[in-house]
């Protein structure tokens, strides 16, 4: 079922909304765990793993379901953007970000994106919606402070910091949440695209640039080839089934899921649901190292989830 196949009541929609989004960040946060499975892979080879398997579900796709539905040229072109700037970019910016001043200083944050969001795509909201978000928006904010101090280690004093690593974080947090803007816009500009759809195109796009990427690095001398070693073995079966868990799991199916979103929330509020992103990665985290989150930090996530539910009940009404 597309996007445009949801009903028509405002209630159901919106409901069908909030648990596509819901359910996409439940995908998108496997990538937290993911490193964890693949201790013995970079993150580089994690990425092209995830990306391989996203491109060609989204090729596949575009050439048996929607083989009849044509995309312009401009289209394509936007596919390209969106799949170097959300996809692409900002793995290599996390990725150069963690290794050169540490997670505890990246997962922070990155935690603001939910917040700049949020802020960024209430613009068309009215006096009145302000006010009576203020409340959900001062829950969420300090629910995901909360987190993501205790996240950090700032408090027990072992974050450290790096201009270059914080300067790529900064940066990923203006793009990705300019990319989550600018999809929302596009997809609701282009009704007859369902989100389905687009996301095989961007998919099939964010493929063939990071095809072109690694024949570049290759002819430079940079290539992946001491990545070989990974597809041998019990090791290359477990790269293989994360990876794949990766590209059509996290990629591929929470794009379809958050198109089909941005569809119908409002981008505040899509904000304000990617903060579950961080919420599911720290839930697996713990399921994973079979761990309880410290109770500060439990507290934290309460708080977070409440204000998003408070923010949904005034837009539902």
């Amino acid at each position: 079922m597309d996007a445009t196949d949801l009903p028509q009541s405002r209630s159901l929609s919106f409901n069908g909304a909030l648990t596509c989004m819901i359910l996409a960040t439940a995908l998108w946060a496997l990538s937290f765990v993911a490193p964890l499975w693949l201790d013995a892979c970079s993150p580089v080879e994690i990425t092209v793993g995830r990306f391989f398997f996203y491109g060609l579900v989204s090729i596949a796709a575009l050439l048996t379901r929607y083989r009849n539905m044509r995309l312009r040229s401009g289209h394509w072109m936007r596919a390209a953007l969106y799949g170097f700037v959300g996809n692409i970019l900002f793995s290599l910016l996390v990725s150069f970000g963690v290794q050169d001043t540490g997670a505890e200083v990246v997962v922070p944050i990155t935690g603001l994106i939910p917040i700049c969001i949020s802020v960024a795509g209430s613009g068309a909201l009215t006096a009145s919606a302000w006010r009576k978000l203020l409340v959900p928006f001062l829950m969420l904010a300090i629910g995901l402070g909360v987190v993501l101090v205790v996240q950090s280690g700032i408090l027990d004093h072992d974050a450290r910091l790096s201009w270059p690593g914080v300067g790529a974080v900064v940066v990923t947090v203006v793009t990705w949440t300019w990319y989550a803007l600018s999809n929302a816009r596009f997809l609701r500009a282009h009704p007859s695209i369902s989100g389905a759809q687009w996301s095989c195109a961007v998919g099939a796009a964010t493929f063939a640039l990071g095809a072109v990427i690694v024949c570049v690095a290759s002819l430079s001398g940079h290539g992946l080839a001491s990545s070989a070693s990974i597809f041998h073995g019990q090791s290359g079966v477990l790269f293989m089934l994360t990876s794949a868990a990766l590209g059509l799991g996290a990629s591929w199916f929470g794009a379809v899921l958050f198109n089909r979103a941005s569809h119908v929330l409002p981008m505040s509020l899509v904000g304000q649901l990617i903060v579950l992103e961080t919420v599911f990665g720290i839930v697996y985290t713990c399921m994973w190292k079979q761990t309880m989150p410290p109770i500060t930090q439990a507290a934290g996530m309460v708080l977070a989830i409440a204000g998003i539910w408070l923010s949904a009940r005034e837009l539902l009404k």
